[in-house]
């Protein structure tokens, strides 16, 4: 069961006189009218983002631009649209969610969105952003990305948004007041919509009145969010595809996927054709040392230690290129930087014309092929050179965390 108790507020703590005092639950109100209603809540998230805890769902979908609300599209309005400046694409749905047939209307609704919203072009989007905003100059680019943008960011972000709509990569988010629905019992509606490539989250958002300022309190909470999308398998007569006839759960070992994920793999595609396979292929040989992939605008690897401390080994940005200082941060932290610069200096021994360069700041030390990191393809050209490097790296860790006298 998913329910929040009551917060408490704490006045003049650690004080004498500390007091602690009870806030008071404002429930969310159907319909446009009033304080604390849906309307309400929509204009308050329009105004601030940030209320949506997106990093906790898409990591690579923050910051979040508010674009327009009331966006008209042929099944309804999308309450709010938001992009991000690399074209990201989130629509929310404000609702109560107080019996099952509530749920399922607004769930359906906003899949209905989802599956209009994938038939557009960016022109089509542009043209009805115009209309919910009533301003038919609007420039989503600049919208967006704001007036100061270099113009040749332009084509890149209209080819972005262009991609996200015609695969339907959406983050779905459907916000209120008393959301207990888990994901699990939302699969007959995410079976009806298998070709786009979304993210559906159910965000509960609570307030709370101070009785004796009437300060109001917001506390969001993600209450469920889908991984993955089971997969349909496509009849075809005669070279037409036909109405999927069958539905099959995706591989067991499939790894859960993201719009994180896919945004980050569609840029190291872009950077060189069959690096996302590689890099997959390497990833799986890795994860017998522990090692794993933790995916936000870009890809950093880790290896969880003893006592659940992490440690990078890398950051693997969108260009395909392999930053190894971010190794350093963590070994300071237990006064073994040395195991990190050996680590980095044995990958730079067997990837040709790599070396060290060497800053002032020990932790600034990093790997390069002339002046610049070197590209991922050329590291896992020497793959397993890599994977020797990070198991002497995590031995050698191992070995700092069992005696005593590490920090």
């Amino acid at each position: 069961m998913r329910a929040y108790t009551r917060p408490m507020r704490i006045s003049g703590m650690g004080g004498e006189a500390e007091q602690v005092s009870a806030l008071e639950a404002l429930p969310l109100k159907a319909g446009s009218e009033g304080q604390f209603s849906e309307r309400w809540l929509q204009m308050l998230i329009q105004g601030n983002p940030t209320l949506l805890p997106v990093d906790q769902i898409e990591p690579a979908l923050v910051p979040l631009v508010p674009v327009c609300t009331e966006l008209p599209i042929p099944s309804g309005f999308v309450d709010n649209l938001m992009l991000t400046t690399d074209g990201g694409i989130v629509l929310v749905e404000t609702k109560l969610w107080r019996n099952p047939e509530a749920r399922r209307e607004v769930v359906g609704q906003v899949l209905d969105y989802a599956k209009d919203l994938s038939r557009w072009t960016y022109s089509e989007l542009q043209r009805a952003i115009r209309i919910a905003a009533k301003d038919p100059q609007l420039d989503l680019f600049r919208r967006v990305a704001g007036p100061d943008a270099a113009p040749e960011a332009e084509g890149k972000f209209i080819d972005a948004v262009s991609r996200n709509l015609r695969l339907g990569r959406f983050l779905l988010i459907i916000a209120g007041d008393g959301i207990q629905e888990s994901a699990e019992h939302l699969t007959d509606f995410l079976q009806r919509h298998v070709g786009l490539h979304f993210t559906l989250a159910l965000v509960e958002i609570s307030f709370w009145r101070a009785p004796d300022t009437g300060d109001v309190f917001v506390q969001p909470k993600v209450v469920a969010r889908t991984l993955q999308i089971e997969r349909a398998v496509v009849r075809l007569e005669e070279g037409v595809a036909m109405t999927p006839t069958r539905l099959t759960p995706a591989p067991s070992t499939a790894k859960p996927t993201s719009i994180s994920a896919e945004g980050f793999y569609d840029a190291l595609r872009l950077a060189s054709p069959g690096l996302p396979e590689r890099l997959q292929a390497f990833l799986t040989e890795a994860e017998a040392l522990g090692v794993y992939a933790d995916i936000q605008r870009g890809m950093t690897l880790k290896w969880k230690g003893p006592g659940d401390r992490v440690f990078r080994l890398g950051h693997i940005g969108s260009d395909g290129r392999l930053a190894t200082d971010y190794a350093h941060w963590d070994a300071k932290a237990v006064g073994r930087i040395d195991l990190s610069h050996a680590y980095q200096a044995k990958l730079a021994s067997a990837v040709p014309g790599a070396s060290i360069r060497e800053t002032p700041n020990p932790v600034g030390w990093r790997m390069v092929i002339g002046t610049e990191n070197p590209s991922l393809a050329l590291l896992l050209d020497h793959g397993d050179a890599w994977l020797a490097a990070i198991m002497d790296y995590i031995a050698g860790l191992e070995r700092a965390l069992a005696s005593p006298e590490t920090v």
